[in-house]
């Protein structure tokens, strides 16, 4: 059976800027710049060495509770947006922190000017000493409490909070930025603060804030905030913001999955990113709705809008060297899946996997090799199948839905191989994969809905009795959801695991079914054959001796096809063909390829045509019994057929003996039809190789 790796591809997180001017440090207006090139180096914040830092990585699905490598995509998200708003990203990694630290040192600074070397020091320090940076921060919000610097308040909580954000401390986080719209609420109060310089604080702070609660899968509540910033850069005429939001809302529903959802926000993203004459602002949506699209099977329109987003990566290729990877691995799915050409698919991954060699992101590189197992594995390429799976999870194994595509492809490259223990090994690899997912996805959307619902219990203390009582309500029936959601959970998991018991058990039935008729045709042929032909060696009756004679062909003929030898050392073909000329009114044909399916296999649909066949001949009061075998490599055939009186399948199938065929059959992924009229019956079964 061939396994094609679905494509799935996940969110990729921009940072969301702010199109406004604020003051640099130094006091000169500056013009923000969006941070979208930003790149951290490894390590810095907490975030592990190795992982991607590119804003534009495609990273895996949140049903995870997120793992290290979307906290490095969404804490670069965090810091460029967070730096983009204030006008810092421009100069922040080039401050001289060493000559600002010796003015604190040598010149004796208050208020406004103390608070700018503070603003200096700990944006400065925020990509090489996070100890540093907060320490700075701390005293930055000291003075800025002090002087009633609600503005500087802001901004020093925010980097606060980035610094907790990168240590995975999110709730400290959450903790510090709700200071920071604490404090952006006081500057409504003040009269130096005009509308927009709070509307920059605000939007910033909500983009900051729905990355937070995207970081930890709780999506809706990302999608809350976003929306809460998108009226704000509407109304200021923000463009590449209003992009960046609708295509990190695109993303988001990408993971959920909703794709309808998806192509519309990325379709806005891209109308609105075509209104700033900025290639980049264009390159993702079209990333975007390629991915929406190949997801949707719309294979042509995926191709069409993948051609239009690589341009720009191909142009930037040493800045983006991640994107430009995704992109070839993206060609390369389309051309797999959609259009079945191998040849192009691998010229892709050969580029690919060039730049996969090169790249610091395990995520990318994992990425890269997986799909070239799954070529390798449609190739029919079994042991090179193995050795890219395998080095796709050595290099980044934390994605369980990344894990579990790579089970698939090593469970079916090592049955095709014959090596039945490391098959059974990846199988119960997915299984219990499977299971934490459901698990995973039960807590996820546990967590967030109490998260969702204590937000809401904060906002209802400023309302009035009423709105309380509405806030009650609401929370009886988040109490009903919950348990609702509970009893689904429980009763898929039951579901899973007896269907789990069930595959299992006719697994273990049918391997001690064939080892009973291979028992049972051997002891026939030692043993009632043995004694058969003492009788006939003894008896001077010539009936006698004709008769033995008669009985010992006919015991070694039922002996030699209950299990013959010929099955294991020549295949399916060749066996079904001796079964079938021992009796002169059925007849076999072979059509198609003479493959080697798994023994498994080969064993199912042999007993089954054997017994269809014997109950042809003892029921059907047929004339002829047709047998054909089709094989190629999709799929294995056989039909039996008579022109014999038939039956009724709704009736005959109760029996035992169908419905075990039928059960065998669907343990192969396979299929069994029963088509029987006064004319004759028609069985045919078709199982996927």
């Amino acid at each position: 059976m061939h396994f094609r790796l679905e494509a799935v591809w996940h969110c990729r997180i921009f940072a969301i800027p702010i199109r406004g001017e604020k003051d640099a440090p130094n006091g000169s207006p500056m013009k923000t710049t969006a941070g979208l090139h930003w790149n951290p180096k490894p390590g810095v914040y907490g975030t592990p060495k190795g992982t991607p830092q590119n804003r534009s990585n495609v990273i895996r699905t949140q049903i995870k509770g997120m793992k290290t490598f979307i906290r490095c995509i969404l804490f670069m998200a965090f810091m460029a947006f967070s730096l983009g708003v204030q006008g810092q990203y421009a100069d922040h990694r080039n401050r001289k922190v060493d000559s600002l630290e010796q003015v604190l040192k040598t010149q004796k600074l208050e208020g406004e000017d103390l608070y700018r070397v503070y603003d200096g020091l700990m944006n400065g320090y925020l990509q090489t000493d996070a100890e540093k940076s907060s320490h700075y921060a701390k005293l930055a919000i000291e003075l800025a409490e002090k002087h009633k610097l609600y503005n500087a308040l802001t901004d020093s909580w925010r980097v606060l909070g980035l610094q907790a954000y990168g240590a995975c401390l999110y709730d400290s986080a959450q903790h510090c930025f709700d200071h920071a719209l604490q404090a952006t609420e006081l500057m409504k109060h003040e009269k130096q603060y005009n509308e927009k310089d709070i509307d920059d604080n605000l939007s910033a702070l909500y983009g900051t804030l729905g990355n937070l609660y995207n970081i930890q899968g709780k999506l809706h509540l990302a999608l809350d905030y976003y929306q809460k910033a998108l009226p704000i850069f509407q109304k200021h005429g923000w463009k590449e913001s209003e992009c960046i939001l609708f295509y990190n809302v695109g993303e988001l529903y990408l993971e959920l999955p909703n794709y309808k959802a998806a192509e519309d926000n990325y379709q806005k993203a891209l109308n609105v990113g075509q209104q700033t004459g900025d290639s980049l602002m264009v390159s993702g949506p079209y990333s975007g709705l390629a991915m929406t699209a190949l997801n949707a099977g719309k294979y042509q329109k995926a191709l069409e809008y993948a051609q239009k987003s690589i341009v720009y990566y191909q142009n930037h290729a040493d800045e983006e060297l991640e994107s430009l990877l995704d992109s070839y691995v993206l060609f390369s799915r389309i051309y797999h899946l959609g259009f079945k050409d191998l040849d192009t698919a691998q010229q892709y991954m050969s580029k690919a996997l060039v730049l996969a060699a090169k790249t610091d992101s395990p995520t990318n590189a994992s990425d890269a090799y997986a799909q070239q197992a799954s070529l390798c594995l449609e190739r029919k390429e079994w042991n090179l199948a193995v050795e890219w799976a395998r080095k796709a999870l050595d290099t980044n194994d934390q994605d369980p839905q990344h894990n579990i595509g790579l089970y698939k492809t090593l469970s079916q490259a090592y049955s095709a191989l014959g090596n039945t223990a490391e098959a059974q090994h990846y199988i119960n690899l997915l299984h219990d994969t499977m299971e934490e997912q459901s698990t995973t996805k039960y807590q996820s959307a546990l967590s967030e809905m109490e998260v969702r619902y204590q937000t809401l219990e904060k906002e209802a203390q400023l309302r009035d009795l009423e709105q309380r009582h509405r806030m009650s309500q609401l929370q009886n029936w988040l109490y009903i959801i919950l348990i609702v959601i509970l009893v689904i959970a429980v009763a898929v998991i039951m579901q899973v695991g007896k269907q789990r018991r069930r595959i299992s058990n006719m697994q273990a039935r049918m391997e001690g079914e064939a080892e009973e008729r291979t028992r049972l045709g051997r002891d026939l042929h030692d043993r009632l054959g043995g004694l058969l032909t003492s009788i006939h060696m003894q008896s001077e009756d010539e009936n006698i001796q004709e008769l033995s004679k008669q009985a010992t062909e006919e015991m070694r003929r039922v002996a030699h096809h209950l299990m013959p030898a010929s099955l294991k050392e020549k295949g399916l073909a060749t066996a079904l063909r001796d079964f079938c000329r021992v009796n002169p009114i059925v007849s076999f044909s072979h059509h198609g390829q003479d493959l080697r399916l798994q023994e498994q296999q080969e064993v199912m649909l042999y007993c089954a045509t054997h017994e269809l066949v014997n109950n042809a001949l003892k029921h059907a009061q047929a004339s002829h019994i047709m047998v054909q075998l089709m094989m190629d490599e999709e799929f294995a055939a056989v039909i039996v057929a008579d022109d014999g009186k038939g039956f009724d399948p709704e009736t005959v199938e109760k029996n035992m003996g169908l419905r075990n065929i039928r059960e065998r059959v669907e343990l192969q992924q396979g299929r069994m039809n029963i088509s029987s009229s006064p004319s004759g019956t028609e069985i045919n079964i078709e199982i996927p190789l």
